[in-house]
């Protein structure tokens, strides 16, 4: 692949890479740099990826995550997730009355909040199924594991959440 089109191909994939940098760090800051990171690595060494093991977006996204550990693991053991780190990567609907925009702000600050309450492979998982809509083969690209795994992660990370969030099983 040249290092164009995969400059190209990596520029469409900022966005998903930033949201997954920012669950697993905490912050836009070091989820950028975390991202910039990757897309030099990658672009460095453009012969390091090798599209018939794969598409190319789980593997870029395996690059930031790995990424990501690697700053975690630099950091201090007791750091702190703040809730301001959070971003949506859904654009809010423009249309809601005042009153539907303050419940969908409370709705995605409680949300922010439960998530940082999981564990990294917890909050991990949940971005890349249901904020990147991965399928869940190329979420086990992502994290080098099986899809059947990627989904039994998943289901206890749901729980896991929906418990920060002090929801019960009949919801």
């Amino acid at each position: 692949m040249k290092n164009n089109d995969m400059r190209k191909e990596l520029a469409q994939l900022g966005g998903g890479a930033h949201t997954l940098a920012i669950q697993i760090l905490g912050n836009s800051d070091d989820a950028a740099d975390a991202v910039h990171d990757a897309f030099v690595k990658v672009l460095a060494r453009p012969e390091g990826f090798d599209r018939s093991r794969g598409a190319l977006k789980p593997w870029f996204l395996r690059v930031v995550r790995n990424r990501c550990i690697d700053l975690l693991r630099k950091r201090p053991q007791v750091a702190e997730l703040s809730d301001s780190g959070y971003v949506n990567s859904d654009p809010i609907d423009p249309g809601p009355v005042p009153d539907q925009y303050l419940e969908i702000q409370e709705r995605d600050q409680q949300l922010a909040s439960a998530l940082t309450k999981l564990s990294v492979d917890q909050r991990q998982i949940v971005v890349l199924r249901d904020y990147l809509d991965l399928p869940y083969a190329e979420i086990a690209d992502v994290l080098g594991t099986a899809p059947g795994t990627v989904m039994s992660r998943l289901h206890r990370a749901r729980l896991a959440l929906r418990e920060a969030l002090g929801g019960s099983d009949d919801e």
